[in-house]
């Protein structure tokens, strides 16, 4: 995968222009912010040190597959959140008057004095007691169901509000499209199965060439995996995405522009994540920009708006 170059910056054929989205935008004039450790979020595990190639894109899948679990999760408990409120709705407005539940069961007990059934007014006296109890003992209940739920909610807000990556992405940067995603003959991209298809060549992303420096972007909404270099040195960021998506940005800066987010932060599209660089192997400044959907590579470009 990243044992040797992503492929050449300048093909021998036509260049093609990269025309794919909104323009990135500028980078501000403060100064470059230094790659930063921060926690995982609530409910997402952290991101692993050291790890391979292979095992950190497997744990950017799962971090993918556990951020919807965790949409769901917050949808699930707003639903709850909103019948718990309603159920507290209800009993304020059965006992919004002192002696209304009294008065419910008084009446019930003159309907039972008149009728044929064996009862009277006072046998009732127990039951208006005992029912006012219920009602307290359940109003308690509730509002202790209330404030737990209403934790959760709080806790579970960002992946609620995290728009889902099902619209059209935008490029991680505009430049020209110097090698595209599949079959090559470009000798240093691995062999790989792609497909159930065995290629000597397979070039597994988009190598998208630009000035150095110049700004990436998040193309989707999403929660960072990891941040850090890969063996060969390529500094790179990898994003999950709702959907199962995953998204891999490599060759950035790691010196004058630094990637300016970490594991565990939530992007938004269009936001600035790093800088074009030539870390790791590559022969000129470029990104090169890989997607995954549940564990499975897919071609960037049929993401992208464009």
């Amino acid at each position: 995968m990243f044992q040797g170059p992503w492929g050449p910056i300048v093909s021998a054929g036509a260049v093609v222009l990269v025309s794919l989205g909104m323009a990135a935008p500028a980078f501000a004039d403060d100064p470059p912010t230094p790659p930063r450790a921060a926690p995982a979020p609530r409910g997402l595990p952290a991101a692993p040190s050291g790890a391979s190639y292979d095992k950190l894109i497997t744990f950017a899948n799962d971090s993918a597959r556990d951020l919807g679990a965790l949409k769901q999760q917050a949808r699930d408990v707003d639903a709850a959140r909103n019948e718990t409120i309603g159920q507290l709705i209800t009993l304020a407005t059965l006992t919004e008057r002192p002696g209304t539940v009294r008065d419910r069961l008084e009446r019930e007990a003159i309907r039972l004095s008149v009728s044929d059934e064996p009862r009277s007014r006072s046998t009732l006296s127990p039951a208006v007691h005992e029912a006012t109890e219920e009602m307290r003992t359940l109003r308690a209940e509730l509002k202790q169901e209330y404030v737990a739920l209403q934790a959760d909610a709080i806790a579970l807000a960002p992946y609620a509000a995290m728009p889902p990556a099902n619209g059209a992405w935008m490029a991680p940067v505009l430049g020209e499209l110097t090698q595209g995603f599949g079959q090559t003959t470009y000798w240093g991209e691995p062999a790989r199965t792609y497909g159930g298809v065995y290629y000597e060549h397979f070039h597994d992303g988009l190598d998208i060439a630009t000035a150095m420096y110049s700004p990436v972007v998040a193309a989707a909404p999403g929660r960072v995996a990891w941040v850090g270099h890969l063996p060969d040195g390529a500094m790179v960021v990898i994003i999950a995405h709702i959907g199962g998506l995953v998204s891999l940005y490599a060759h950035l800066d790691d010196r004058i522009a630094p990637p300016r987010v970490a594991a565990g932060d939530q992007v938004q599209e269009g936001q600035i994540i790093g800088a074009i660089g030539m870390t790791g192997m590559t022969t000129g400044p470029h990104v090169h920009f890989v997607v995954w959907r549940n564990g499975e590579l897919i071609d960037p470009l049929t993401l992208i708006a464009r």
